[in-house]
């Protein structure tokens, strides 16, 4: 693979960064996930919006306008002759001679076919829900990359975080939706997740579809009432959730009527995303 990195675009195994670059340092660094479909990043704005916010928040304005970074982006999809792809933007700093500079890295990969379902491991965590490593999609995510490892390596496709008051979080790559009786609810923000891009699309796509959807904090207790779970992020869309381990607790899931009419509009509305920005294009 081709990739881009701090204005060139040069071979994955050529592609070098300095040993005082500060994410590989202290994790001191950012990154977004992004869909491209038809050579176009899906909701670039949103991606593009957070990634600025987290920089900001950090102490790390990032000084490159949005149109500038989604020409990188075309400019590594063709490179690899790619329409279809996952795109990984990460930026950070590096220290030389006393003043920091930017490095900019985006890596293209290909998308793999999804299963029908995924399989998600309980994973106890303690988590400081006003901690920047989690509020934001900081490169400071080494429990994350455990958690999934050991998840895939138990033969699960994801592990699913709880925390110290028995509360779900969210996934090491995903944020999760538990379908009730007559309700949506998913972890509030200030249970120290991630404002995931497709999570928001989510909540937008239920206020139009008159979908009742509470963001509150989630106790375990209620997968015992949930009748369909699926979780969001940018490469899967809305995944219909068919188990849950917790220690010595499993769950299943086969009802996904909720899940599949949320799943859908969220398909319609790549659609429409792609139709507006193909419109545009002169």
């Amino acid at each position: 693979m081709l990739v881009f990195l701090n204005g060139q675009i040069v071979k994955e195994e050529d592609a070098k960064i300095s040993i005082n670059d500060l994410s590989y340092q202290f994790g001191y660094g950012l990154f977004e996930t992004i869909k491209c479909e038809e050579g176009i990043p899906l909701f670039f704005e949103a991606h593009y919006k957070r990634l600025t916010k987290g920089a900001k928040e950090i102490g790390m304005p990032f000084p490159v306008e949005s149109e500038e970074v989604k020409s990188w982006i075309k400019d590594v999809l063709s490179a690899n002759k790619l329409k279809s792809a996952r795109i990984k933007i990460l930026i950070s700093k590096r220290v030389e001679a006393g003043i920091e500079k930017f490095n900019v890295l985006i890596l293209p990969g290909e998308l793999g076919l999804l299963p029908e379902s995924y399989s998600l491991l309980g994973k106890s965590i303690y988590r400081d829900p006003r901690a920047n490593s989690f509020v934001h999609k900081t490169t400071s995510r080494a429990d994350s990359y455990i958690a999934y490892k050991e998840a895939n390596e138990s033969g699960f496709n994801d592990a699913l975080f709880i925390n110290e008051k028995n509360e779900l979080i969210e996934c090491t790559r995903a944020n999760i939706f538990l379908v009730l009786e007559d309700k949506i609810i998913t972890p509030e923000l200030g249970s120290g997740i991630l404002s995931g891009v497709t999570r928001t699309n989510v909540l937008d796509i239920c206020k139009k579809e008159n979908i009742i959807l509470e963001e509150k904090k989630v106790n375990v207790l209620y997968l015992n009432k949930a009748k369909e779970v699926f979780i969001t992020n940018a490469i899967i869309g809305a995944m219909p959730i068919s188990r849950i381990k917790l220690e010595d607790k499993e769950y299943t899931f086969s009802n996904n009527s909720m899940t599949l009419k949320v799943k859908n509009a969220y398909g319609n509305l790549i659609q429409a995303y792609l139709q507006g920005k193909t419109s545009t294009v002169v």
